[in-house]
């Protein structure tokens, strides 16, 4: 089982049809996904796996509880660097959920 990064922008609200394809696409091979727990494209994310009832998922999250976790799954806390401010608090949990996958699908509104 391959592990796939599920990285996006906070601003994306609706997954593009490309885009949940290609998940049902993770979902059919039973690989596992790595996937943030902030709103937008992370929450819409988590949904469409959570509808599947997919259960190869782990949340990362900042803080000591996760933001969102749809599905209940597995929760592993990354703490940001001393001091970090903004994105550089959330930052480290996408550093190691790279760190932790074979491969990466990047959602972006860019």
């Amino acid at each position: 089982m391959a592990m796939i990064f599920i990285g996006d922008s906070r601003d994306i609200v609706d997954l593009p049809d490309p885009v949940v394809e290609r998940i049902a696409s993770i979902v059919a091979a039973e690989h596992g996904v790595l996937v943030g727990d902030a709103p937008g494209a992370d929450t819409e994310v988590q949904a469409l796996l959570g509808g599947h009832g997919y259960e190869h998922v782990g949340v990362f999250c900042a803080g000591e509880e996760p933001r969102n976790n749809l599905g209940d799954w597995a929760v592993y806390h990354v703490p940001p660097p001393v001091g970090a401010q903004g994105f550089a608090v959330h930052a480290a949990k996408g550093r190691e959920m790279a760190k932790r996958a074979d491969y990466g699908l990047m959602i972006w509104d860019g």
